[in-house]
């Protein structure tokens, strides 16, 4: 015969764990699904691996948090994200959407991304009022801005005559607005505010590098490109805050403000 009685605190115990487990199941699925934005230009051939599949990105492709975007040579892929603003990622780079999160009203709550190589253009929609909430970080270097438009980009194996025995440079170009610029493997690095046309340097374990403006005139800035590591020539960012080069990106411009 059956106690009931005393197996009902093993079954309640037993029920209780399940419904824990299907919750957390549940939940691991729906961080994995979280919807970071869709592919808005593409030129070439670039690919987005999710969990253990890669497949090829094409216009319109979803792009969900944990996505790593790999774009071939010659080749650029905009991201629209889900608050309006717009990453592209340039030729031979390679970089995951880490986190990207909403406000009740859809402004930015928080987007980070990592740029493990290669470089990334953003174009940022403004948060006014709110601390810097959308970071690109890079192994050696976290660059943050509320609203804005600036480039990032990573590089190793590369020599430069100014910093001796160090082969790993992130740099940070601004156009509009502020970045703040720190580098996290060095605990003592000051953050350094990079102001619209201004550009740091990043070498190694080193303190962000400010240097001087490199063009004469706000109105350049929407015209002119930037250089980045390694002489390698970027696209023209246009003056009305879109994308240049050709890409077609696709809806209104932002307008990024600081």
């Amino acid at each position: 015969m059956i106690d009931r009685k005393s197996n009902a605190p093993f079954t309640l115990a037993l029920t209780f764990f399940l419904f824990v487990l299907t919750s957390l199941c549940l939940m691991t699925q729906a961080s994995a699904q979280t919807a970071a934005g869709s592919i808005s230009a593409i030129t070439g051939a670039a690919t987005i691996t999710r969990g253990a599949a890669t497949i090829p990105a094409a216009y319109g492709t979803k792009i969900d948090v944990g996505d790593r975007i790999v774009t071939g040579a010659g080749s650029n892929v905009t991201v629209t994200l889900t608050d309006g603003s717009q990453i592209e990622v340039t030729d031979s780079s390679n970089l995951t959407i880490d986190e990207n999160t909403l406000n009740p009203d859809g402004t930015r709550a928080s987007t980070k991304v990592s740029l493990l190589s290669g470089l990334v253009r953003s174009l940022v929609r403004s948060t006014p009022g709110t601390p810097p909430n959308f970071e690109v970080h890079t192994p050696n270097a976290v660059a943050s801005a509320r609203g804005t438009n600036y480039d990032v980009d990573h590089q190793t194996g590369v020599q430069d005559d100014k910093y001796k025995n160090c082969t790993e440079f992130s740099h940070v170009s601004v156009y509009q607005g502020t970045v703040d610029v720190y580098n996290p493997t060095n605990p003592s690095s000051p953050t350094v505010q990079v102001k619209e046309g201004h550009k740091v340097t990043v070498p190694c374990g080193a303190a962000p590098i400010l240097a001087g403006a490199s063009w004469t005139s706000a109105a350049a800035l929407g015209a002119l490109g930037v250089l980045g590591a390694g002489g390698i020539a970027v696209t023209v960012i246009g003056a009305t805050g879109g994308f240049g080069g050709g890409h077609g990106v696709q809806g209104p411009p932002v307008s990024p403000q600081q």
